[in-house]
């Protein structure tokens, strides 16, 4: 039994629009590792866009800096490992119509069709990682030089174990999750129970998620990033 709740593209529609003023915020990208944050981007349908390094919203990578300081009082040896952030729109869109194209015929129903292709990648009008506000994210143990075990590797969509909420983890899995998430949350990232890894702040399912109006973010393509 699990209560894992998953924010649907239907509940995402309800965010319209996002506050151009904190919009305007920077990138910044994350160090391939210093005292707190490790920037390690792990292959996925060739999403990267900044040589090695990932891309965030710069209050993102200081909420990142702020949730490593508290792990570091539970094991000084803790860091975050975030192994994706930013994802160019224009990549958005294309892995979705990829899937848009496969799946077209099976759906009579646009919105059923559009919340079937959106568990496996967000639809581009709600996606997060276009933002710069959405992070994989793990725990990182310097000390045995590897991610603490959180039930399943980060980024597998190959098992319900992805899933926050799994009876099939170990009970050590389960509290590193719970840590992870209790961490990520009290800084203001939303977690997404589908996918114990990933965290958002100023996007919409994070504006959803705390009841905002409005998002912080809206989404962009890579060339303007460093290039404004």
């Amino acid at each position: 039994m699990t209560n894992n709740h998953f924010v649907k593209y239907e509940d995402l529609l309800s965010i319209e629009g996002f506050d151009e003023k904190t919009d305007k915020e920077e990138f910044v990208l994350l160090p391939l590792e210093d005292e707190y944050v490790i920037g390690k981007y792990q292959e996925r349908r060739n999403m990267l866009e900044f040589g090695h390094q990932i891309a965030v919203r710069r209050t993102v990578y200081e909420k990142l800096i702020s949730v490593a300081k508290e792990l570091k009082k539970v094991n000084n040896n803790y860091k975050i490992i975030v192994v994706y952030g930013f994802r160019d729109m224009k990549k958005q869109e294309k892995y979705f119509n990829e899937i848009l194209e496969e799946v077209k015929d099976q759906f009579n129903d646009t919105m059923e069709m559009y919340e079937y292709i959106h568990e496996k990648i967000a639809v581009p009008l709600v996606s997060g990682h276009p933002t710069g506000g959405a992070v994989d994210a793990a725990i990182y143990d310097e000390s045995i030089e590897q991610i603490l075990d959180f039930g399943s590797e980060i980024l597998d969509y190959s098992t319900l174990k992805c899933y926050y909420e799994n009876d099939d983890i170990s009970e050590i899995a389960k509290n590193n999750r719970g840590l992870l998430r209790k961490r990520m949350m009290s800084v203001g990232f939303a977690p997404y129970d589908g996918e114990w890894w990933h965290f958002s702040y100023g996007d919409k399912e994070w504006a959803f998620y705390y009841d905002k109006e409005k998002a912080l973010y809206n989404q962009v393509d890579a060339s303007i990033i460093f290039n404004k």
